[in-house]
C-alpha cells in the first residue's frame, strides 16, 4: 500500500538524516475500534513507536470573523469531532 510506503521512506530519510523522532501526529484518542479515527490509529501504531499524548494544536486566527465561518463550518461538517 502507498501509504505506508510513504511513510516508511519519510522516517528512514529522517533517520538517515539524524533525527531522533518522527511525528505522525494525531490518533484517536484510545483504540476503540468504532471510533471514526480507529483506521488511522492501526495505520499509525502498526509502525511501533511510542504514543505521546500533548496539547494538540492551537489555531491563532489572523482574520476572527474567516475563522468563525471556518469553524462554523467544520462543526457542520460532523466529521472526525464526533467522539
Amino acid at each position: 500500500m502507498a501509504t505506508y510506503a510513504l511513510q516508511w521512506r519519510a522516517i528512514t530519510l529522517a533517520k538517515e538524516r539524524g533525527c531522533t523522532e518522527y511525528d505522525m501526529f494525531g490518533i484517536a484518542p484510545n483504540p476503540d475500534p468504532e471510533h471514526p479515527m480507529y483506521g488511522l490509529y492501526r495505520f499509525k501504531t502498526g509502525f511501533g513507536g511510542e504514543i505521546y499524548h500533548g496539547l494538540g494544536c492551537w489555531d491563532y486566527p489572523l482574520d476572527n470573523e474567516v475563522y468563525s465561518y471556518f469553524t462554523a463550518r467544520e462543526m457542520m461538517s460532523q466529521g472526525y469531532h464526533i467522539n
